[in-house]
């Protein structure tokens, strides 16, 4: 059988959470490897602060924190939806967490690419551009993007 590796961003958000739902009701099959990468962003410590060592140290070990709570929350996740595949974690620290994204499914040479859209609308989508949008547009592998669900089924 063909294994096939799945990249699945996560932040630990209902759209991380989400995708992984999509996952397991249309893929969840034993061979496959899922691996989840978690993008931090770096410390924003001035050039030439004297305490920026410090800053970044701190940061750091918070990134570290946040990657495991991460984790172990994906992989409770996981138990509870009884997902079959094997499954990964990755880190990687950067500005850009889509060009991130984008390196880290060439590295791993993933077959899928599978992210939780935040369905950020209007202007600020905009302004901000989107982590799925980038994704979808620099990288030349499948991306599946699994939009919010429709506004009028929120409670």
């Amino acid at each position: 059988t063909m294994t096939r590796k799945i990249l699945m961003p996560m932040d630990g958000g209902q759209h991380s959470h989400r995708a992984l739902n999509w996952y397991v009701r249309n893929f969840n099959a034993r061979d496959d490897e899922l691996v989840f990468a978690f993008v931090a962003e770096p410390p924003r410590s001035a050039i030439g602060d004297v305490t920026s060592a410090d800053k970044v140290s701190s940061s750091m070990a918070e990134n570290i924190a946040k990657a495991k709570a991460l984790a172990n929350d994906a992989s409770q996740k996981c138990t509870e939806l009884g997902v079959k595949a094997r499954i990964r974690f990755l880190e990687r620290v950067d500005h850009n967490a889509g060009q991130a994204i984008v390196d880290l499914a060439n590295e791993e040479n993933a077959d899928v690419i599978l992210i939780g859209n935040r369905g950020i609308r209007g202007i600020k989508k905009a302004f901000l551009g989107s982590v799925s949008d980038y994704v979808l547009h620099h990288s030349h592998r499948t991306t599946i993007i699994v939009p919010p669900p429709p506004k009028d089924t929120h409670h």
